[in-house]
């Protein structure tokens, strides 16, 4: 039996252990209940797609280089598509600059792209060639990948290759995105924000519909 303290012991600390993880993921998976200014997640920024007046607006902070943010396009896609005009969503960078060190250059891309219409093509290109640019071996590399990917959308290689260079007005569009994310407390991606409530990619197509049905109640 003079082991039998080191024994509870032992139980106590695993329990503990398996507590603190349930309750992580609890939080994880919980809506938050204290919503945030609508209109100030949607200003400053011309990158939506949907419904001119949606029943629910879907605001994603994301990173081009985060591959769960690569791997949340199907769903957020599939929602738009079920919704129709009832959604509308809004893209806001959220470049993780520390683990994700092209991803910050990958939105000013966008934004380059944005100026010709073209955000949500250089967008999906990105995602869908994430792996091939993420594997690039200098900034100057990326940079002129991204020159490359420019030419395939139709956009003046050369235009865009100057812009890149002198990208200024276009880290500044990013760096708010980044300023707001902070200030709303975001620390991962995606984090989505649906009419002002908080939430992750698995809670996603449950807050739209649950919006989308509360709305239907009211008419």
């Amino acid at each position: 039996m003079k082991n039998l303290p080191l024994l509870i012991g032992t139980i106590i600390g695993t329990l503990i252990l398996v507590g603190g993880i349930a309750f992580f993921f609890s939080k994880e998976t919980t809506v938050s209940s204290q919503p945030v200014d609508q209109a100030e997640l949607v200003s400053g920024t011309n990158n939506k797609v949907g419904g001119e007046n949606p029943v629910a607006t879907i605001v994603e902070f994301s990173d081009l280089q985060c591959p769960a943010c690569r791997a949340s396009q199907p769903l957020v896609k599939a929602v738009l598509e079920e919704y129709g005009d009832q959604v509308q969503l809004v893209y806001r960078h959220f470049p993780l600059d520390q683990i994700h060190p092209f991803a910050r250059t990958a939105a000013i891309a966008s934004e380059i792209a944005a100026e010709e219409g073209q955000f949500w093509s250089m967008h999906d290109l990105l995602f869908e060639r994430q792996a091939e640019w993420s594997q690039l071996s200098s900034l100057k590399a990326v940079e002129q990948q991204f020159v490359v990917y420019a030419g395939e959308l139709g956009l003046d290689e050369a235009a865009f290759a100057a812009k890149i260079q002198d990208s200024s007005v276009y880290s500044t569009l990013v760096q708010n995105d980044v300023a707001l994310a902070t200030k709303l407390g975001v620390a991962a991606t995606p984090t989505f924000f649906v009419n002002g409530q908080k939430a992750t990619a698995p809670q996603l197509r449950d807050l739209v519909a649950s919006v989308v049905a509360e709305h239907s109640t009211a008419q």
